[in-house]
């Protein structure tokens, strides 16, 4: 499940800042990059994933549990739900990402096909252009 947020533009535009700086003067391409946003999330166009803000707030060192309590949780449409309360609420969306990401991590290791499929001794495919090494 992707968690998107909206973080007020004063309170993005200082984060971005103090990741920059804080990452030796880095561009903010190449932030966007790192933590696995676009150029425009960070330019406050658009919601990040609360997997990317948590990146941003740790290169930031900002505190990510206030910078939460100012945001919105927003809907895969774009429309603003809600607001993020301190406590148990703010525990449970950030456990829910991590939710959602692990199972994202665990979907990618799967194996293709079945199991059972090994199909022992199978010749190596060579491209025609390429001759056999002896």
């Amino acid at each position: 499940m992707a968690i998107l947020v909206r973080v007020p533009p004063q309170i993005l535009e200082d984060l971005v800042g103090a990741a920059i700086t804080k990452q030796g003067n880095i561009y903010k391409g190449e932030l966007a990059k790192l933590i696995g946003a676009s150029k425009e999330s960070l330019d406050g166009k658009t919601s990040f994933y609360l997997i990317s803000l948590m990146k941003l707030c740790g290169f930031a060192e900002a505190d990510m549990a206030k910078v939460l309590k100012k945001s919105r949780i927003v809907n895969q449409r774009g429309a603003v739900t809600r607001d993020i309360s301190a406590g148990e609420e703010l525990k449970g969306v950030i456990d829910s990402a991590l939710e959602g990401f692990q199972m994202l991590i665990a979907e990618s290791f799967k194996p293709i096909g079945s199991e059972g499929e090994i199909v022992p001794n199978q010749p190596i495919k060579r491209r025609s252009d390429e001759s056999p090494k002896d």
